[in-house]
């Protein structure tokens, strides 16, 4: 009102008086003069008149009144018929000549126009697309015109003869062509069609401002189109930016635009130390990277210890030659479809720019091409020359702002061509089924059925059964790992363990004269040819690293002279996650052996350790323990391994109160968000629980700190600091009447079981089998009649969870039942079907929350239904129900009767007209009680969404 805005303007004088530069601009809600008005009503408005002292005390003035083109629009809000120049700027007066460019822009999304001025020089021209960075537009996989050009360009490759490596190149090529082509049509169409929106929007709103009134029908139709523009522009943003994950199923809006610009920002390096000088110069930062990775990948000369390679491979086994024979079988085309199915979609492709998708999409013509053209590679020895190369792109490896600006402190990946994906993930699918016959259980990395799990279970283990014995544990640092591999070694160990000439041959192509180009801020640098590493980024390279690796995890569990921790009859000695080697001993002596042999195997293979990064820990009963030792810094209490504390490993209750607090940061951070109910749900589990549960996998929890992490999760669910209704019903699945929300302890519970139930690692069962026989007699077998141990920590939660499964499920269903379906009935069996679902369970549209969480609809609105279902909407008799404060009283001020949710969606005499009359506009008869507001169920048949119509309405209401 008028009163307010005196108020609002005498308040901001006192900012705007000073003795800067003033850019004063908004939307004002008053105008100054009776030519910026479309109603003849003269202006009396006493803050109008507080407004123009402002203006003229503070020497501003009107940028539209002074520098508007005469062509400009008049008015910028449009309204029925009553238009008004309410939206504008005010600049200091000497400013005033520098202003150019002012204009007033209809938007689809608002009855306001846009207006918009720039101050100062023309900008510089924005930098230009870099082709070597090209990637295929993924939405042409969807244009009929581009894929049956491209099905023609695949049936012209089949028909003709020749070398077909080449014709495979020149066909990408020709594909590209084709792309660039479509999209570029498509997008000028596109653009042009938007232009001519906008201009019949400029030219309605025109006419609108001399006839008020006339346009509005066409001007709201105009928006609509677009408004659906805009909206693919959105998404296509929201997929740039990766920011997709944060949508979780809502509708993208224009944050997507500016997620987009802050990715493009994040990736860019903007300084590096070079010589030990920080330079921000971009040719110096690529050029500091380009003389890094040259030297790291460039050739070397042979190790020094290269000869005693055969010592360390003498330990490997060697693969039948039946798992041989099966191995050298031909590649099918059935293999390659499989493969094409299983890439995973939306990354960055390689240097050709073609995606996972486009082979999917062209699978049929494109594998029997693939399979000739891998069948002639094995003839000539050599892959066509796109498959060698490869973009590398870099990942900061911390947040830390200092290490940020040391070459060293990216991890670099390789985007490697698809087409070499697929045939590497074709070899890497052969010999996943032999790998587990060449590589021991103390390798978990890139083996199916093996977990990294089972790395911190045992070194946890270990600490847990210590007892009155002793065990050090060393952390080895390899430095850069995987970029050290030398391609002779890695060849000499796939031939000693003879897996063949198709993997041995296919892993030779892969590596002969491969290179990449770096990718820094967004300028591809010369090309560095790859002497060395195994590429991050390719399918075959965890197992090829695990093999390369393996000779030294068997030379230090042969070793007599190293004596690892020994439980009954099993000896622990090594555990490897990739890269991350625990060594463990039970003396000084073994330590000093680890160290020599780790010395042996990179002399005589090229490797490096950190021996400044390695550290280790001493535990249990030693003489003495020193600082340092065998060039290993120590201390006296378990440090984090593989991202675990290990020091809690007895009270964890410390590190899980740290772990509440940074929760309760990090949905603050979620909570300014506009997310519907159903997305604060996976946010939570996605966001929140997925770290949570790496480590609580692992670590002891008690329950009263999985109650705390479910009161966050709830109050954060409900944007408030009580809960509206019992938790349990969060936890139920969305189309049960939850929001699907994961329960920890449920989750807890399953996890126990199942590593009790499908535990294979040996040392892992002898511990189960002495710990817990006792106590489950009914699951495991034992001769020892004794008393059962006294268990605490990890243990205990185990054998509690299996007695409380025991004594709700049959020891059959038990012994078969998947992890997620065990889940999900022990969340039907503990909590029961909510009240606001069970009265109304004969009601069809049961389905309701499914189908609301998908509507695109405002997420306001998904939440504000989610209520009305759940009986939760904060209507007069619930708050005064749950002991709220509720003025006046909880009559309705139109009815005089309670305003329930009945009252207020049915019964009310607004309810009763607007029904009425939305009937009548969609020509359809809608039931509408107490059951079909909270059910919306529909027909079959209706090709129109009248359950969106009638949740819109519930919420205008």
């Amino acid at each position: 009102c008028g009163r307010q805005r005196t108020v609002f303007f005498q308040f901001l004088h006192s900012y705007v008086y000073c003795d800067r530069t003033v850019v004063l601009m908004g939307d004002f809600n008053c105008v100054c003069d009776e030519s910026d008005k479309s109603s003849q009503t003269a202006i009396s408005d006493n803050s109008v008149s507080v407004l123009r002292d402002m203006v003229i005390s503070c020497g501003l003035d009107d940028v539209g009144g002074s520098c508007a083109p005469t062509h400009s629009l008049r008015y910028t809000h449009f309204q029925a018929s009553s238009h008004a120049r309410l939206d504008r700027i005010y600049l200091s007066c000497d400013l005033l000549q520098q202003v150019r460019e002012y204009s007033v822009q209809p938007v689809f999304f608002s009855d306001h126009c846009l207006v918009s001025f720039k101050i100062g020089k023309k900008e510089s021209a924005a930098s230009k697309f870099n082709w070597g960075l090209w990637k295929i537009n993924r939405t042409l996989l969807k244009d009929e015109k581009f894929i049956d050009t491209v099905d023609g360009l695949l049936r012209d490759v089949s028909k003709r003869g020749g070398d077909l490596g080449e014709m495979w190149e020149v066909l990408k090529e020709e594909v590209k062509l084709v792309a660039i082509e479509r999209s570029s049509n498509i997008l000028f169409q596109r653009r042009e069609r938007e232009k001519q929106l906008k201009r019949n929007l400029e030219a309605l709103h025109r006419l609108e401002s001399q006839k008020p009134g006339t346009s509005m029908e066409d001007i709201r139709n105009i928006k609509a189109e677009l408004d659906k523009i805009y909206q693919e522009k959105y998404k296509g943003a929201v997929i740039r930016s990766r920011s997709e994950k944060y949508l979780l199923g809502e509708q993208p809006t224009k944050r997507a635009l500016s997620d987009e610009k802050k990715y493009a920002l994040s990736k860019e390096i903007r300084e590096i130390e070079v010589n030990g000088a920080i330079s921000r110069d971009k040719e110096v930062i690529q050029q500091g990277f380009v003389d890094y990775y040259n030297k790291l990948f460039g050739e070397r000369s042979p190790p020094k210890g290269f000869q005693n390679l055969d010592d360390f491979l003498a330990l490997m086994p060697q693969l039948s030659e039946d798992a041989k024979t099966w191995l050298e079988g031909d590649i099918t085309v059935g293999e390659i479809e499989l493969v094409i199915d299983s890439l995973a979609r939306q990354k960055t492709p390689g240097p050709d720019g073609l995606c996972a998708e486009f082979y999917q999409c062209f699978k049929k013509s494109v594998s029997p091409l693939l399979l000739s053209i891998f069948q002639e590679a094995y003839k000539k020895h050599e892959l066509p020359r796109s498959f060698s190369e490869a973009h590398t792109i870099f990942i900061p490896k911390s947040d830390d702002e200092v290490k940020k600006r040391s070459v060293t402190g990216y991890r670099p990946i390789s985007l490697c061509n698809t087409d070499y994906k697929i045939f590497t993930k074709v070899l890497t699918r052969r010999l996943q089924k032999v790998i587990v016959d060449l590589i021991g259980d103390h390798q978990t990395c890139g083996i199916q059925g093996r977990s990294i799990q089972t790395n911190i279970h045992v070194a946890r283990s270990i600490l847990e059964t210590v007892g009155g014995s002793r065990v050090a544990m060393i952390q080895l640092d390899f430095e850069k790992a995987f970029d050290r591999v030398r391609h002779d070694v890695l060849k000499r160990i796939l031939s000693h363990v003879n897996v063949g000439d198709v993997i041995l041959e296919g892993v030779t192509m892969a590596y002969d004269n491969c290179g990449t180009r770096l990718v820094i801020n967004n300028s591809l640098s010369r090309r560095i040819e790859v002497k060395t590493s195994v590429r991050q980024g390719c399918p075959l390279s965890p197992l090829l690293f695990s093999l390369y690796l393996e000779p030294f995890c068997l030379k230090i569990a042969a070793c007599k002279s190293i004596r690892g921790f020994t439980l009954n009859t099993v000896e622990v000695k090594v555990s490897a996650y990739a890269d991350d080697v625990a060594v463990f001993c039970s003396d000084k002596e073994s330590i000093e052996e680890t160290v020599k042999i780790t010395n042996e195997y990179c002399d005589a293979t090229g490797a490096a350790v950190n021996w400044g990064k390695c550290c280790g820990f001493w535990h249990g009963n030693w003489t003495s323990k020193p600082l340092s030792f065998a060039r290993i810094d120590w201390t006296s209490t378990p440090t984090t391994y593989l991202g675990v504390p290990l020091q809690h490993y007895k009270d964890s209750t410390p590190y899980w109160t740290e772990v509440l607090e940074n929760l309760k940061s990090k949905t603050a951070t979620w909570v300014t968000r506009d997310i519907s109910i159903f997305t604060r749900a996976t946010v939570c589990n996605i966001f929140l629980i997925a770290k949570l549960w790496y480590v609580l996998q692992v670590l002891a929890c008690k329950r009263i700190s999985i109650q705390k992490f479910h009161k966050v999760f709830a109050t954060f669910i409900w944007k408030s600091s009580w809960e509206r209704m019992r938790r349990d019903n969060l936890f139920r699945r969305v189309k049960t009447g939850g929001l699907g929300l994961t329960h920890l302890y449920v989750r807890q519970l399953v996890s126990r079981f199942c590593f009790l139930r499908d535990q294979n690692h040996p040392f892992l069962r002898t511990v189960i089998q002495m710990k817990l026989a006792n106590s489950l007699p009914a699951m495991l077998v034992t001769s020892d009649c004794g008393k059962p141990l006294s268990l605490v920590g990890f243990l205990k939660e185990v054998k509690d969870a299996a007695l409380f499964l025991q004594s709700r499920f049959s020891l059959e269903y038990l012994n078969s039942v998947k992890k997620k379906k065990l889940s999900r009935d022990l969340v039907e069996i503990l909590f029961p079907t909510p009240l606001y679902r069970s009265v109304y369970s004969h009601c069809p549209g049961q389905d309701v929350l499914c189908r609301v969480k998908k509507m695109a609809v405002p997420p306001v609105v998904k939440s504000f239904f989610f209520k009305l279902h759940s009986g939760t909407l904060p209507v007069k008799p619930w708050l005064e129900e749950k002991g709220l404060f509720v003025p006046w009283s909880i009559d309705c001020l139109l009815c005089k009767t309670p305003e329930t949710i009945e009252h207020i969606f049915i019964y009310c005499w607004d309810a009763v007209f607007f029904w009425d009359i939305l009937q009548k506009t969609l020509k359809k008869d809608l039931i509408i009680t107490h059951e079909t507001i909270r059910f919306l169920p529909v027909d079959k048949g209706d090709t129109v969404p009248y359950d969106m119509f009638i949740v819109l309405g519930l919420f205008s209401l």
